[in-house]
């Protein structure tokens, strides 16, 4: 069984990355996959203050083992300042290094109000995880307009991004399956 989680990349309350991650979550799971969500609104940020790197800090640990015991991950991206939320790259900052990232398969979801879906956030993000020697799942989708063009049960409002975010969620399974098994093409 794969082990999916599904990061919702802010610490804001009633986020829209919290509510797409529900989404998603209902969507992966009619695809017979368990994903759970990981909120960043937990994130132990009290515990970090001044900044802990390197030492043992076991709730911090604890809540960002979640993410680096996963087999694949799915990262809701919003857009903040034409950047991905900072919460985002301290969670990201207290992964152990560098393994915890090192071939793991990851999706990206971006959500913005702005017109290209937090298009300068996700590769922004994507250029962090890939340095982590992520594998960054091709399908990226983005979400323009939020506010416009999601629904919490429909899902995105344009059938063609709705269409881009099904065929995401249909395709990332068995590219973390292959992952799993050894049978994903090597690096060279």
């Amino acid at each position: 069984m794969i082990d999916l989680r599904i990061i919702s990349g802010t610490d804001r309350p009633n986020s829209y990355a919290l509510r797409v991650s529900r989404y998603l979550q209902k969507k992966y799971r009619q695809e017979g996959v368990e994903a759970e969500i990981i909120d960043l609104q937990d994130f132990p940020i009290e515990q970090v203050s001044g900044g802990r790197y390197g030492q043992h800090i076991p709730d911090v640990n604890a809540f960002v083992g979640q993410a680096v015991q996963a087999d694949g991950l799915v990262i809701v991206c919003p857009e903040y300042n034409g950047g991905y939320p900072g919460i985002l790259k301290l969670f990201i900052d207290y992964f152990p290094f560098p393994e915890s990232l090192h071939k793991k398969p990851v999706a990206l979801v971006g959500e913005a109000n702005g017109a290209f879906g937090a298009l300068r956030a996700v590769e922004q993000l994507q250029q962090v995880i890939g340095y982590r020697n992520a594998h960054v799942f091709p399908e990226r989708v983005f979400i323009p307009r939020i506010n416009k063009n999601f629904d919490d049960q429909k899902g995105i409002k344009d059938a063609f991004q709705q269409e881009l975010l099904e065929s995401q969620i249909k395709n990332f399974v068995p590219f973390v399956r292959d992952f799993m098994e050894g049978t994903a093409p090597s690096d060279g």
